[in-house]
């Protein structure tokens, strides 16, 4: 067949050598923007070492899963009680507390955030607003840049006292 002069050679998929495929896979770039990664030949490089993968479970068993779930509910609700009650302490108290239980929501990263700027800690402040942008809180970049912007503020006041 010809089309515009030029020689086509059409094939089908099983007329293709399997050998010159795989070879040619081997050389493509392994970089994120070379064909790897657009035809999905970094899959086969992670799953050379899934089976050595052992994943550690979270709970020793459902029981305790539900359990702790229930716990961590109880004390959430309480750090929102206390948060909407604008006491700093409490919603650190039960939110910390919440978050040992090994579940956790992003807003209530972002109440620990605002309770701890509230008490002066800016340090778990900052960590906690990270956080909640991480877990996707709808507002966490904003909340996190206005943090920075304000405890900037607070520095330069320090410094000019």
């Amino acid at each position: 067949m010809m089309i515009a002069g030029f020689p086509v050679l059409l094939l089908n998929a099983q007329d293709g050598n399997i050998s010159q495929i795989q070879a040619e896979a081997r050389t493509v770039s392994r970089t994120p923007e070379g064909d790897r990664s657009h035809y999905g030949l970094w899959a086969k490089d992670l799953m050379k070492n899934w089976n050595k993968i052992k994943a550690k479970p979270r709970f020793a068993s459902t029981e305790d899963s539900l359990r702790k779930h229930n716990e961590f509910t109880v004390l959430y609700s309480k750090a929102y009680y206390a948060y909407r009650q604008h006491d700093a302490h409490q919603t650190v108290l039960y939110g910390d507390s919440a978050l040992l239980t090994g579940f956790d929501t992003p807003e209530l990263f972002f109440y620990l955030a605002d309770s701890y700027e509230q008490l002066g800690d800016d340090d778990s402040a900052l960590k906690a607003y990270q956080q909640a942008k991480a877990k996707g809180f709808p507002a966490g970049a904003k909340a996190l840049s206005e943090f920075k912007k304000r405890q900037k503020a607070r520095k330069k006041a320090l410094k000019n006292k």
